[in-house]
């Protein structure tokens, strides 16, 4: 038996026996590994002693009580395996940060997921992504059996929530689902009858003899490499934030690029309540990278919405579909023109933040003015950098102001906008095939 193998089923048996005394010389002998062994493996290949594994289990287990029933200290400390509440106390201070008491009234969430060896995938990052994203790690799914539900809904808003909701019925119960995985994933339906309907798919992982419903079908899940955070499930406001995050700002930064498989949530659930999720971004290795080069553009018409304050983007951005789909314009063609976006940099909560949709025109084009504002883009030396579509981008524009900042040769134009136009390819995916250009204006420094 492989040494992982050997460390996997200890931790798949440490996982079962929680709230049991758990005899090492015993486990050793299971995993067919002398005491010493078992020692030196299990904590080079988790990177966690074998008994401190333990402890952040249990402590984590305890921190699910705390924050989501009414369970006594005491309980929890005995089912721990503490013989007092001191000592169980002292321990999840130490782990978590808190004491227990504490903890149950705080807004924050500890959590220390079993250890799944087959999962983990060795990359390098530079120290710097590195510390800023402690909590994302990027893991491998190796393909396996799961029963899939579909969920259909006729608003986007919360279907994720209500599909588990569902499937934790049809698998008869909290306690039933609490022993599978349980994850999730957006399907793209067709309107009927002129109406818009959502899709959500969720995957269950377990034993064939645990789903008795009609409703599932055998699937495969097909797994990959993927970019996972943890977040609360407090709102959805946080779940979208957190993936905004992800996709913004780590993945342009990382030695990643979105891969072709499916986004996908994990739901980690309390008595059949979503407490937490795992967030799974599918990235590949990146094939090239992204480089910034300096471009002189003419002066350019724009066609515009612009929104200030809180909530601007999504107002900017439905204007601007509401404009399009009166005028049926099929700007965003390359003869034509190109979608465009823009923001400021201040606080999104602020009068000053603002936020802009539009067309950009390079050559005479349909575009009626009802409803659209309409300026000039400033000709000049812009730096760019041509990316995938990466939410609000905020990592590539990080990266374009370091390296503005840092070279000798030029500065930022204040007097011109920056900019970020979309170039579909024909027939291809709008999220993962588009390309966007980013520009910001800049200034040769004179000698």
């Amino acid at each position: 038996m492989r040494y992982q193998e050997s460390v996997q089923r200890a931790i798949d048996y440490i996982e079962a026996h929680l709230d049991e005394e758990i005899d090492l010389a015993g486990l050793a002998e299971l995993t067919y590994l002398s005491v010493a062994q078992l020692y030196r493996v299990f904590s080079s290949l988790t990177g966690h002693p074998i008994k401190d594994y333990i402890r952040k289990r249990r402590m984590s287990v305890a921190a699910a009580h705390l924050r989501n029933s009414k369970r006594t200290i005491e309980d929890l400390a005995w089912e721990s395996g503490f013989e007092s509440n001191h000592s169980f106390a002292k321990v999840f201070k130490k782990i978590v940060g808190l004491t227990p008491s504490a903890y149950r009234q705080a807004d924050i969430y500890y959590s220390f997921e079993p250890i799944r060896l087959e999962e983990r995938v060795a990359y390098l990052e530079d120290r710097e992504q590195s510390e800023r994203f402690l909590e994302v790690k990027v893991i491998r799914f190796m393909p396996e059996k799961a029963y899939a539900y579909l969920h259909i809904a006729e608003q986007e808003l919360g279907m994720e929530n209500e599909a588990f909701r569902v499937v934790n019925e049809l698998l008869a119960g909290p306690q039933s689902a609490s022993k599978m995985r349980i994850f999730g994933h957006n399907v793209d339906l067709p309107s009927t009858e002129g109406k818009a309907q959502y899709g959500y798919r969720v995957l269950v992982v377990c034993e064939e003899e645990q789903i008795r419903h009609h409703a599932f079908r055998e699937v495969e899940f097909v797994g990959g490499l993927y970019a996972v955070r943890k977040v609360s499930a407090k709102s959805p406001k946080i779940v979208q934030d957190s993936w905004d995050q992800l996709l913004s700002d780590w993945l342009p930064k990382s030695t990643f690029e979105i891969g072709t498989h499916p986004y996908v949530e994990e739901f980690i659930a309390y008595n059949g309540k979503v407490a937490r999720m795992n967030l799974y971004l599918p990235v590949r290795r990146k094939q090239r990278n992204e480089s910034i080069v300096v471009v002189s553009l003419p002066s350019t018409e724009a066609y515009y919405c612009k929104e200030h304050g809180a909530g601007a983007q999504e107002a900017a951005e439905r204007r601007l579909i509401d404009w399009h789909v009166k005028q049926a314009s099929g700007i965003g063609r390359d003869d034509e023109g190109y979608y465009y976006m823009s923001y400021n940099d201040g606080a999104g909560d602020s009068e000053e933040y603002w936020w802009e949709n539009g067309i950009l025109v390079n050559a005479r084009a349909n575009v009626l003015e009802a409803g659209l504002e309409r300026k000039r883009m400033g000709a000049g030396l812009y730096a760019c950098r041509e990316s995938k579509t990466y939410g609000q981008l905020t990592g590539i524009l990080d990266s374009m102001h370091r390296w503005i900042a840092v070279n000798g040769e030029y500065r930022f134009d204040e007097a011109r906008q920056w900019f970020a136009s979309y170039h579909t390819l024909e027939d291809g995916d709008i999220e993962r095939d588009t390309l966007v250009k980013l520009y910001i204006p800049i200034l040769l420094v004179e000698e």
